[in-house]
Formats: structure tokens, C-alpha cells, sequence
């Protein structure tokens, strides 16, 4: 889902007719510190509900479009103490989505993340719907692995997420328990290579397990300084619903580094792991700008990238990434597989100065293609 609604925030910020076609006071829309385009007093002071176009440009499904309906809840409270910096609380936001793309593939979905008042407790509920059409290459270690003649196949499904997090003490530390679950069903194109994984044609997959987190952020949307680590074990088995059995890893990390006011470096580090039998579409898979969904799959999945960004004016941004990813059936074929290699370039608009979001486009480079994406805050989850 957040992939569309980046898409929906960076349409309305890459359209400034927005403001002057609304029935309301064109005021509203502009940032009393610079009298720029800014949708902070809507989102936050009038609690803004917003209907905004959808631009999809994911490779692996093709150009397409939709629309979002967000709706911001609350406004940010200051929290701290005179001795401690002061933070703002995140807004609770609710949104619907439906989209379609040109290869046929079309969904939709609704989801609402939540704060407790100080910020103790996070949760998120969403449910989602879609028929998406992709390329399938093979995965290592379970067919005859990644092949450069992908073959097409259609999920069509139902998938649920729900999530709840118990902040610990005044830390940035967070701790909490994660379900997921979905029912698919596959239909694979009768031509074309690798041979498909028939035992997951129909699948039912539900897991939970615990997740710990902590998040150092100066801000959730586009980070400007701070550290992020992220830890998940999602166990998937029978006794839960499902029909699979098998556990889904994932450790994640982000620094962000400021040099002056002018420039920002992050640094990403993601590595993913399954074991057990997890259908094919649930393995992770190589996850940067510039390759396509599912294109580099496997049981072990490690990813590393940097990105740097320079502050123009206040308002506008560039923006250089490069990254590198691996996919293997296991730990020791991963130190010895192939790195796939993206590198590419964007800009980036403030969109709101309260909660520090930024939307732009990204053009990037991978191993076989070139891609574009609308980016809403951090292009990384």
C-alpha cells in the first residue's frame, strides 16, 4: 500500500494547480516561513481529507494509475521534556486505495496507522486486495533458479497485516508482535521457463511473531539524522490457519548523517531469510530502485545501498543512490552469488515542513533495465 500512496502525495506535490483549483482559502496551502506551496496547515490543522491521483511506475507491472483517499486525524503534539529535544507525535493516518496498471494487473486496499496520546503504543491494520500480473525467474534452491526468461504468471489474492507495538520507557525502542496472512492463488502463462513450483499454485500462508524496533529518526517521512533497526521473526504454520509451515526473517538498518544544512547521507543495510516451506511469491527477493519485483529471489536475500541528498533552496533537493543486492538458496552460497547493481538520481519537493515529507521522482539504473518511481518520504521501508 505504500507504494501507491507515495505515488498519490507526489502527484499532488508535482501539480500546483492543486491549490488553486480548491474552494478553499488558497492561504491554507501556503508555508507562512517561505509563502511556498506547503500542505502542512491542511494535513494537520484542518485535518485534511485528501483525494489524489495514483501514478504507478513499477517495472515489474508496467505504467498505471488510481486513486488514494487519505485522511489525517490528529495533529502532531509536542513531547520532551526542558532538558530533552522535543518531538512531534506522528499523525494517526487512515487510507483507501485502488489502482490498475497497463498489463492488466489492478487492486485495491484500506489501512489505518495508529498512536496512543504520548506515543506508547503504534498500530497498524490493513487489508488488500488484488490480481497482479509479473514475471516469475525462478528461485534458487527450489527450481532451477534465476533464469533470464522469466515466465509470466498472475497472483490473485487477499492479504492481511496487522501490527502492535509497546513503546519501552522513554526510549526510541519498540517491541510488539506482527501478524500477516494471505490466500493466492497462481496461474502461470503455459509457456515459458522455469518450470513453475505447482505445489504453490493455491496457497494460504498466516504468521505471527515478534518484532522489536528501534527508531532514532529526527522524523518518519524523510529523515534528516538518526538511526533505524529493525527485527522481525514471523513464524507461518498450520495451528494459525495457514497451510504452510516455515519462518520469515528479517533484520534491517538505516543510518541517516547530516553534514551542515545542505547535505544528507544514508546508508541501508536489509538482509532477509526463510526457512522451511514457504511458497515461491513469499520468499524475499533483491529490493532496490532500478529491478523489478521478484526479479532476484532466493532463501537468503542481503541488500546494501547509499544515498546522498543536497538541500537547494529549502524546499528543493537532488538526489544520488547506488546500491547492490545478492540473492542464494543459503548463507554460504550467498557470500559467493552475484551482485546485481542499481545506481540512479531524483529530486525531491517539501511537501509538508511540519512533518518533514518529502515526494519526488527517483530514475534509476539496474543490471537490465531502467526505471522510474514516485518517492514519498524514504524510498526505504
Amino acid at each position: 500500500m505504500k507504494a501507491f500512496l507515495a505515488a498519490g502525495f507526489a502527484a499532488l506535490a508535482l501539480a500546483p494547480a492543486v491549490s488553486s483549483a480548491a474552494p478553499w482559502d488558497d492561504e491554507i496551502f501556503r508555508d507562512p516561513t517561505d509563502g511556498r506551496f506547503d500542505t502542512s496547515r491542511w494535513l494537520l490543522d484542518r485535518k485534511g481529507f485528501l483525494p489524489v491521483p495514483i501514478v504507478i511506475t513499477e517495472p515489474a507491472i508496467g505504467y498505471g494509475g488510481g486513486v488514494a483517499l487519505l485522511f489525517f486525524h490528529r495533529n502532531p503534539a509536542p513531547t520532551g521534556s526542558p532538558d530533552a529535544p522535543r518531538k512531534f507525535e506522528p499523525p494517526d493516518i487512515t487510507a483507501g486505495a485502488a489502482f490498475g496498471t497497463e498489463n492488466g494487473t489492478k487492486g485495491g486496499g484500506v489501512g489505518h496507522l495508529g498512536f496512543s496520546e504520548g506515543r506508547r503504543w503504534r498500530y497498524l491494520a490493513g487489508v488488500a486486495r488484488g490480481s497482479i500480473n509479473l514475471a516469475w525467474y525462478g528461485t534458487p534452491g527450489i527450481g532451477p533458479g534465476t533464469t533470464p526468461e522469466g515466465r509470466d504468471v498472475n497472483l490473485d489474492g487477499t492479504l492481511a497485516v496487522a501490527d502492535l507495538r509497546r513503546r519501552l520507557g522513554d526510549s526510541e525502542w519498540w517491541a510488539g508482535l506482527r501478524y500477516t496472512g494471505s490466500k493466492v492463488r497462481s496461474t502461470f502463462a503455459r509457456d515459458g521457463s522455469p518450470e513453475p513450483p505447482r505445489a504453490d499454485l493455491d496457497a494460504t500462508i498466516s504468521g505471527l511473531g515478534p518484532v522489536v524496533e528501534y527508531d532514532g529518526r529526527d522524523n518518519i517521512f524523510t529523515p534528516n539524522a538518526g538511526l533505524r533497526a529493525y527485527l522481525e521473526a514471523i513464524r507461518f504454520a498450520p495451528g494459525l490457519g495457514g497451510d504452510h509451515d516455515f519462518t520469515r526473517s528479517r533484520f534491517a538498518l538505516q543510518g541517516f548523517v547530516p553534514f551542515g544544512d545542505a547535505f544528507v547521507v544514508g546508508l541501508r543495510a536489509d538482509a532477509q531469510a526463510v526457512d522451511g516451506d514457504a511458497p515461491y511469491y513469499a520468499r524475499p527477493f533483491v529490493e532496490l530502485r532500478g529491478i523489478p519485483a521478484m526479479r532476484y529471489q532466493g532463501d537468503r536475500v542481503a541488500v546494501a545501498e547509499v544515498e546522498g541528498r543536497w538541500n537547494l533552496d529549502g524546499r528543493w533537493s537532488l538526489v544520488g543512490f547506488a546500491g547492490a543486492g545478492r540473492a542464494a538458496e543459503s548463507n554460504g552460497a550467498l557470500r559467493d552469488a552475484p551482485s546485481h547493481t542499481t545506481v540512479g538520481a531524483g529530486f525531491r519537493y517539501l511537501l509538508s515542513r511540519a512533518l518533514g515529507m518529502r515526494v519526488g521522482i527517483d530514475f534509476a539504473r539496474g543490471p537490465e533495465d531502467k526505471a522510474v518511481y514516485l518517492v514519498m518520504g524514504s524510498a526505504w521501508r
